[in-house]
């Protein structure tokens, strides 16, 4: 999504607007803080593909981690 019509169409599909409306009812600027302040996520940890943190097996091992 590197061009303004690849947002244009993720945002119509995410917000089921039509295109009338984010063209002419919206002003750019607002809709690029949408996209910039829009939720996402990264998958796996970095190129090492290590696991972060530890398993919890058992009970003592949960309040180790809530530090009781």
């Amino acid at each position: 999504m590197n061009s303004p019509w690849g947002i244009e169409m993720s945002i119509l599909k995410e917000m089921h607007w039509t295109r009338e409306y984010l063209l002419w009812k919206l002003r750019w600027p607002t809709i690029q803080m949408m996209v910039a302040d829009a939720p996402s996520f990264k998958t796996g940890n970095g190129s090492s593909g290590e696991k972060k943190g530890k398993d919890l097996e058992s009970e003592e091992d949960f309040a180790e981690f809530l530090k009781l």
